[in-house]
């Protein structure tokens, strides 16, 4: 599991997560809480967890700042979040 420091949000994040149905708070809640993470290309992670209301959500992050393009540890820029689907 990754120690989550600290979100870092823009407007076209935000804007790009709410699509998905998923507000900050949610991201905030699973990248906070118990989650597990794989690495994924581009050295992005993976994560996947629960909200506190019991909503599965799969979040991918950058482990860099977008905008500074500034990399520091535990520091990391969501790049999308969606509900995961039951198949």
């Amino acid at each position: 599991m990754i120690v989550v420091r600290g979100l870092v949000w823009d407007d076209w994040n935000k804007e790009h997560i709410c699509k998905h149905g998923v507000t900050i708070r949610e991201v905030d809640e699973v990248c906070h809480g118990k989650h597990q993470t794989r690495e994924s290309y581009r050295r992005r992670i993976h994560m996947s967890g629960k909200t506190r209301s019991g909503k599965k959500l799969i979040i991918i992050l950058s482990p860099e700042d977008r905008n500074l393009k500034v990399y520091e540890k535990g520091i990391y820029y969501p790049i999308t979040a969606f509900e995961e689907v039951d198949i």
